[in-house]
């Protein structure tokens, strides 16, 4: 039976998630975040794929010496020492990731457009171009650190594991240019082994060590976070298009405070500041 102690803490909490959830009803970026998904927007986007994908292997440690080694023969050197860029499928890659992304537009409403050139520019509708600018794949090298206190001394442990980043860039137009003009987005994503570890103490002699397990990743690892990520940029792109929608229509005395992130998935709208595009500036 729990204790007293643990109820009150329990009801604590739970007090304080029901206050937050009842304040996040109350700001105005949330209700126009709010009227904007309800008022379901006849948005139509068409998505310009992009054609291939760079790949680089940043472990340049691994080749040894490259001297009197031309730029692009340290590349292929790189290429056949890599352990997942070598046999990732563009095709494969961006078939997964760019299907994912149509599936997650259409759920959140969006109308998407590939090939059908001429019906999408005489919409009437608001209608967007959406291009893949650029899709980058990076081989590197990621230091996963544990620690833990053990009588007054810290220990530390770090491993090194595989880790590939996923860098993409967007380019986000109004149908008419004249009006709006265009919006680039950048967004960087990190896939790597995952390391099940943990600091443990001998009780006889007091020794610490680290005991861990690696699960490692592989191509089809990466294919499976394609989809994800394609996922994860069409809601990046709703939210966009939502928070444009809370600037045209928030209060003149009133100074924007939050930018709003819709989880289709839990239907839930919450402020943020990680989840969202990175803007560069023209």
């Amino acid at each position: 039976m729990p204790s007293t102690k643990k109820t009150i803490t329990k009801f604590r909490i739970f007090c304080i998630l029901l206050g937050l959830s009842f304040l996040s009803s109350c700001y105005p970026e949330w209700k126009l975040a709010k009227t904007f998904i309800e008022s379901k927007p006849n948005i139509s986007l068409m998505i310009i794929p992009a054609d291939y994908i760079f790949k680089n292997n940043l472990k340049l440690s691994e080749t040894g010496d490259t001297t009197g080694k031309s730029g692009n023969q340290t590349d292929s050197l790189l290429m056949a020492k890599s352990l997942f860029l070598k046999d990732i499928s563009d095709s494969v890659f961006l078939e997964t990731f760019i299907n994912s992304m149509i599936a997650e537009f259409e759920k959140l409403g969006i109308k998407v457009y590939v090939n059908n050139t001429d019906t999408f520019l005489f919409l009437s509708s608001p209608a967007f171009v959406l291009n893949i600018a650029q899709l980058e794949v990076e081989e590197t090298i990621l230091n996963h650190k544990d620690t833990e206190d053990y009588e007054g001394t810290t220990y530390y442990k770090t491993i090194k594991t595989n880790a590939v980043n996923v860098n993409s860039w967007f380019e986000l137009s109004w149908l008419n240019p004249k009006k709006e003009g265009r919006k680039l987005f950048f967004a960087s994503e990190t896939i790597a082994d995952i390391v099940d570890g943990y600091f443990t103490q001998n009780l006889i002699t007091g020794q610490v060590y680290y005991k861990y397990d690696i699960i490692e990743m592989d191509v089809d690892v990466i294919y499976r976070y394609c989809e994800l990520l394609g996922i994860r940029y069409a809601g990046y792109t709703f939210d966009y298009l939502m928070n444009q929608y809370i600037i045209s229509n928030f209060p003149q005395d009133r100074k924007i405070r939050y930018f709003m992130h819709y989880n289709r998935y839990y239907n839930t709208l919450d402020p943020t500041w990680d989840e969202r595009f990175e803007v560069i500036e023209e």
